[in-house]
């Protein structure tokens, strides 16, 4: 199984807690109790940092030459994101700065497009990545609304995280 595949699992983890979060469900502090922002947070550091060691082993093993450096690049802008993610709900901080990080993390993987070259899934998964990126930043701005963002996290949990992870684990090749 690839590196990868650990990066798609845990990273899925990570925005499944998101979007329950999003929709509401477990959103709510019990009384006297800590703001679950917090405890999703945490789940969203752990995916970072493991993101973060998943890129580094990608990179050292060169397996492919330029498309390790390309994919451990990949992996590690989203380990930033997540990683910042993560640091900013555990501390309750302004969403905002992240929105600005997430509209580009929604464009800069594009231009991956033609590292994924006969790849149908995963250059839709660009796609859903570009839009769920940009839904980000608008909601952190009022402008998009979070229980509509929890659906797209939903659904990009679902399908760009654990569907390329079970075909992977399952000894296939992604399409």
């Amino acid at each position: 199984m690839p590196p990868i595949t650990i990066v798609f699992f845990v990273s899925g983890l990570a925005v499944w807690a998101n979007a329950l979060y999003f929709l509401g469900l477990g959103a709510a502090p019990k009384e006297g109790g800590t703001d679950p922002l917090r405890a999703v947070g945490w789940v969203t550091l752990a995916a970072g940092v493991v993101d973060f060691l998943q890129a580094f082993d990608i990179l050292s093993q060169g397996l492919a030459g330029e498309g390790s450096i390309l994919i451990g690049g990949l992996v590690a802008i989203y380990a930033t994101f997540f990683t910042f993610l993560g640091v900013t709900e555990i501390l309750g901080l302004d969403l905002r700065p992240l929105g600005n990080v997430a509209f580009a993390v929604a464009l800069v993987p594009l231009f991956y497009w033609n590292v994924f070259a006969g790849g149908w899934m995963l250059r839709s998964i660009l796609i859903v990545w570009a839009v769920v990126f940009l839904a980000i930043t608008a909601t952190t701005y009022g402008r998009f609304n979070a229980r509509a963002l929890g659906v797209l996290l939903v659904i990009t949990a679902t399908y760009t995280f654990w569907t390329p992870a079970v075909i992977l684990a399952l000894g296939r090749s992604i399409p």
